[in-house]
């Protein structure tokens, strides 16, 4: 195999894998979970339901491609450990509707994605800066849960 061709695999798995979790992630969204989503309180800045499919498959995408920067130069185990608390939140927050365990599951996913932007940094400048949108996103997140774990 040529490197071209290694590397266009190496990113194809990557894209394969991260988009994989966020469909896997989607599953847990039944038809009675989003129902059920609809009717809690929620702040005020709660975007449309819309908006976060779009969000997360371009984070995705991002996330791989960051992954593919550092690929044999830095350790995977936060990022690969930040995409299992990525579907952690989506089962614990859709699937078992327990909003606490998912605010600590995010928690958890933060920390885990800032160790993931420190390590990558060491390798990759651009990877590390292609993570800090999906750190952003999930601090927003994280106030979206926070709210809905006070006043529900």
């Amino acid at each position: 195999m040529t490197k071209t061709y290694q590397k266009a695999l190496r990113l194809f798995f990557l894209l394969l894998l991260t988009n994989g979790v966020g469909y896997i992630g989607s599953t847990f969204m039944t038809y009675d979970n989003m129902l059920w989503y609809q009717y809690l309180n929620k702040p005020i800045l709660t975007p449309p339901n819309i908006v976060f499919p779009i969000m997360w498959t371009i984070l995705f995408f991002m996330m791989a491609i960051a992954a593919f920067l550092v690929w044999n130069k830095a350790n995977p185990k936060y990022f690969t450990l930040s995409l299992m608390a990525n579907l952690a939140w989506s089962f614990s927050f859709f699937y078992l509707r327990n909003t606490l365990a998912a605010l600590v599951i995010i928690l958890i996913y933060l920390f885990l994605l800032y160790m993931c932007i420190k390590v990558f940094y060491k390798a990759s400048r651009m990877a590390a800066y292609l993570m800090i949108p999906t750190f952003i996103w999930c601090l927003f997140a994280l106030y979206l849960n926070g709210y809905v774990v006070l006043f529900n």
